[in-house]
């Protein structure tokens, strides 16, 4: 059996979905309440509480937060 017929079976059986994560959400709930929060040192790539101001690996204080 080759791969292209072997795919299009597995793909011919399902409902494509065409919601997205942020569709599926209630509508109560923020993003930012389902998003996870990280603090790391932009220098090193240390990760870093949320109150910290200088980096203990290498001394920045270029510290970033991501939403992810």
């Amino acid at each position: 059996m080759s791969l292209s017929r072997l795919l299009s079976g597995l793909f011919t059986d399902s409902e494509p979905s065409t919601e997205s994560p942020a569709t599926t959400r209630s509508s109560g709930e923020s993003e930012e309440s389902t998003a996870t929060v990280v603090h790391e040192c932009r220098n090193c790539g240390t990760n870093v509480s949320a109150e910290t101001t200088c980096c203990p690996a290498c001394e920045s204080d270029d510290i970033v937060r991501y939403s992810i």
